[in-house]
């Protein structure tokens, strides 16, 4: 952080300004995003604290996250904090958004992580911002580096070489301690000192648990349902643009957990029971979108689930808002809730059916059949939709080869509906099937399984390929296996990963990386592991 004080500028290093260790080229100019930037509340600039909020990618995926346009927030609802935002955008030193402050000068630096290969753009702006990437070699000089998000909450051990305070859970039960230790403690140690004996953060320089030196597992503060029935605690988009994945979309997050327990998903099992946000909360929250913007998005693991969905979507449409929902569990596709989205002008759709058997999806503990989905993609062709996503996984323990075939079935069945369907209206509509490799997760009931091997990939993958290359109006997108490999194995990694992250941030290719450490990565990702998992130290759901 950086107090605007000049009494505060004599204090050590976590709350003192400094300049930047060295002269770096130019960062990012970000003149015309701000210019684009419509807050949906005005917050003042300055506080006598300030944090360095970061996302360890671009500006256009990193103000797509409402998790980080949470976090901006609270902050400035803290008294007397504020924080500025930087991206991984550009060459040069990484500078604010706000005021292009240089990330350097700030005593404290909190990122968000959602995803495995952001690690090595982590990496990559700590370096062009002069700050050393491992924590042993930072002293009272350099920020404090904060690790949050997504991939803090699945296995923080394999950025435990780099970070020195990862906050497990909500940030609604993470962020007042956070700050309140870098506000009150005047040493760098001590604020470390300090949150290593609070629940809700694991400090690696005082908790160790490679080491089995943890007296008891650490907790994550997950929002529990009795806050969400509170007041302050519904997650919305605090600045909408139109430089963002989402564009010019208010988003509101509706639920959090899942009603399903699918073995190879870490939401539905890192993220608690299934709960929601109460309906009027969601209701006050769109009006006070209505001066910045006529687009809703609605979020969550399962939006659909929502007990007032229908409702919900029915009244933003009559305010004149055009709604989008993120993926709908099937069981949760419903009449109302397609006549609301088409009244609203929305004409796309996400489902997850994950395979093409029935068989094989009950073995995933989702036992919905193929003849329910057909059921559902029936009706939402028939509500107007054109635009259908389908989403799957190959590579699941028990899979066959027919088992993989059945998904180009299940298009060919899904076209055919659409094709039905829509005729009358003249309108020929589109079927995306996006494929992804099983990742095997830590907490799921896949964490102990291993990724497939690599040969069978590539021949199920051909075989998708050239299925539903032979199907018009049907296209797929699949995932490299190279990523698929190296996600897997970071996912999972512990910290003697990190010399092999510092290999990939210094610009050399995950092909090569890959091949380098084959001897270190392929046990991790293709062997099965026995007897006690590394991330068990953190007690989750």
């Amino acid at each position: 952080m950086t107090p605007r004080t000049r009494e505060s500028q004599a204090r050590e290093s976590h709350t003192r300004e400094r300049k930047p260790r060295a002269r770096r080229a130019a960062g990012h100019d970000w003149r015309a995003h701000r210019a684009a930037e419509r807050p949906v509340e005005a917050f003042p600039r300055h506080g006598r604290f300030t944090l360095a909020l970061a996302y360890a990618n671009s500006y256009h995926v990193g103000m797509s996250s409402l998790g980080f346009q949470r976090v901006y927030e609270l902050v400035h609802r803290t008294p007397e904090w504020s924080c500025e935002r930087f991206f991984a955008d550009g060459g040069g030193r990484p500078l604010s958004v706000e005021s292009d402050a240089p990330l350097a000068a700030f005593g404290a630096i909190a990122f968000s992580i959602s995803f495995e290969e952001d690690y090595v753009h982590f990496l990559r702006m700590l370096a062009r911002a002069g700050i050393p990437a491992r924590r042993s070699a930072r002293g009272d000089g350099d920020p404090l580096v904060i690790v949050g998000g997504s991939c803090a909450m699945i296995n923080p051990l394999t950025l435990s070489e780099f970070v020195d305070v990862f906050p497990l859970g909500a940030a609604e039960n993470v962020l007042p301690p956070l700050l309140a230790a870098l506000a009150g403690e005047t040493r760098r140690e001590a604020v470390l000192e300090r949150l290593a004996s609070e629940d809700g953060f694991y400090v690696p320089a005082h908790h160790h648990p490679e080491a089995g030196l943890l007296d008891q597992r650490l907790a994550k503060l997950e929002l529990s349902a009795e806050q969400m029935r509170l007041p302050g605690h519904l997650p919305t988009t605090a600045i909408v643009t139109p430089k963002t994945e989402f564009a010019d979309k208010f988003l509101v997050e509706m639920s959090r957990g899942c009603p399903e327990k699918c073995r190879y998903c870490w939401a539905t099992f890192g993220m608690g029971s299934f709960r929601w946000h109460p309906t009027e909360f969601i209701l006050a929250a769109i009006e006070r979108a209505r001066a910045v913007t006529d687009q809703l998005g609605f979020v969550a693991t399962a939006v659909g689930d929502h007990p007032e969905i229908e409702r919900i979507l029915t009244e933003a449409g009559e305010l004149g808002f055009r709604t989008a929902v993120s993926s709908v569990r099937i069981p949760a596709v419903s009449e109302g809730v397609l006549a609301a989205l088409r009244a609203s002008g929305d004409r796309s759709i996400t489902l997850a059916p994950e395979t093409g058997s029935d068989a094989l999806r009950v073995k995933l503990n989702k036992p919905i059949p193929n003849s329910v989905l057909y059921d559902k993609v029936r009706l939402v062709f028939r509500h107007g939709m054109t635009q259908l996503k389908l989403y799957f996984i190959v590579g699941l323990p028990e899979e066959t080869i027919e088992d993989v075939a059945a998904i180009l079935e299940v298009a060919a069945r899904c076209r055919e509906l659409m094709l039905e369907e829509l005729a009358p209206s003249g309108v020929i509509g589109h079927i995306h099937l996006g494929v992804n490799v099983l990742i095997p997760k830590p907490y799921t009931g896949y964490q102990r399984a291993t990724m497939e091997e690599l040969p069978v990939l590539r021949d199920r993958l051909k075989l998708l390929k050239q299925g539903a290359a032979r199907l018009p109006n049907v296209s797929l997108s699949t995932m490299p296996l190279r990523q698929a490999v190296w996600q897997s194995y970071i996912t999972k990694a512990g910290s003697d990963a990190a010399d092999i992250l510092e290999a990939a941030a210094s610009g050399e290719t995950i092909a090569s990386v890959l091949r380098r450490y084959a001897d270190r990565i392929e046990p991790e990702v293709f062997a099965r592991a026995p007897g006690k998992l590394r991330w068990h130290f953190l007690r989750t759901g």
